[in-house]
């Protein structure tokens, strides 16, 4: 234990880590998608105003931001019992492992989550270069962050996560047992 507390692990969970990222995530999956929105047409809306199935986009932006709290929440725990600290890179694996709540459907939830709301923004403002920031974001995590974050979960967690691997697809599927 003094050696993992030498690391900067922590037990406690600050009062200033849901308020940074609560502030994190209203930037990027609220201000950020609107000011790219304005970088082109926005499809279906006349007179400033969103159409009818503009207004669709409005639930995927609700489920990833529902499945995004979840995550958190899991976090909170897993890390509370485990030790965290707070990161130069958000990309650092996790000392532990989740295999309850959506993680029992998808390995990466949190990923999922991003891509619901900004595909659901992409069809509320009718917005191309949103579409295009939705395919990148999507790129970006499938083939360098998650491929990444996989190699490291499993060095760090050896057997338990490779047992979750074979068990729980990558994105979305049918849940572990």
């Amino acid at each position: 234990m003094p050696e993992e507390r030498s690391l900067g692990l922590r037990y406690d969970w600050p009062w200033w880590a849901p308020v940074l990222q609560t502030l994190a995530l209203s930037v990027f999956h609220g201000v950020l998608p609107y000011a790219l929105s304005r970088l082109s047409e926005r499809h279906g809306w006349s007179g400033g105003h969103p159409a009818l199935w503009n207004w669709l986009g409005l639930l995927p932006v609700a489920g990833g931001i529902v499945l995004i709290v979840w995550t958190i929440v899991l976090h909170r725990e897993g890390a509370t019992r485990s030790g965290w600290r707070f990161e130069k890179t958000p990309f650092e694996p996790a000392r532990y492992l989740i295999v309850r709540g959506p993680y029992r459907y998808s390995r990466n939830p949190i990923y999922l989550s991003h891509l619901a709301i900004w595909s659901g923004w992409t069809l509320f403002y009718g917005s191309v270069a949103l579409l295009l920031n939705a395919c990148l974001i999507w790129a970006v995590a499938a083939f360098v962050i998650v491929p990444y974050e996989e190699r490291g979960l499993t060095r760090g967690l050896g057997e338990a996560y490779a047992h979750y691997q074979s068990k729980v697809p990558r994105w979305l599927g049918r849940g572990a047992r």
